[in-house]
């Protein structure tokens, strides 16, 4: 009698294996990339992002600034975020801010940072985005959250602020 060869059999369990995404190399990578995205959610001072909210309504755009959207927080202050989302800020900063400076913004691919205008920036005659709403443009987001605290990130949370009227924290 003629033994059959097991060759042929293992190759297609281990295709079959492969493509069931069962294995212990597979399970182990994607682990570790979801280790890496839970220890980037943990910064101090940040927490899951804006995109949990919804969209805020009403009219933020001006006609004198062309791919512009803004909104102003409760307090009357305004933010915007420029076209495609290159720049953002707002005419705000927190009472922990150094002093003399008077907005908080993000041009480009640099990091937040508070920084002094001479006049506002970022503040148009624009509707009040309320608490747990955001705005986009591109991919940069802005929420206003509770008290009022408005949180701003760029694409893939690379760069972000989120003030407060006590305290700030900009990455």
């Amino acid at each position: 009698m003629r033994g059959l060869h097991p060759g042929p059999a293992l190759t297609a369990l281990a295709i079959v294996v492969a493509l069931s995404g069962c294995g212990g190399p597979i399970d182990a990578q994607e682990s570790s990339e979801s280790e890496t995205t839970t220890a980037a959610e943990a910064t101090p001072g940040r927490d899951d992002g804006v995109d949990k909210y919804p969209l805020g309504e009403g009219p933020h755009t001006v006609e004198s600034d062309p791919g512009w959207v803004f909104f102003r927080v409760g307090a009357g202050q305004g933010c915007g975020i420029g076209p495609i989302g290159r720049v953002v800020g707002c005419d705000i900063v927190p009472r922990d801010a150094p002093p003399g400076t008077n907005q908080t913004a993000i041009e480009g691919n640099q990091p937040a940072a508070y920084v002094r205008s001479a006049s506002p920036s970022f503040t148009r005659d624009v509707a009040v985005l309320p608490e747990g709403h955001r705005l986009t443009n591109g991919a940069t987001r802005c929420a206003v959250k509770a008290g009022p605290t408005v949180h701003c990130e760029t694409a893939n949370d690379a760069h972000g602020f989120l003030i407060s009227p006590a305290t700030g924290t900009l990455w």
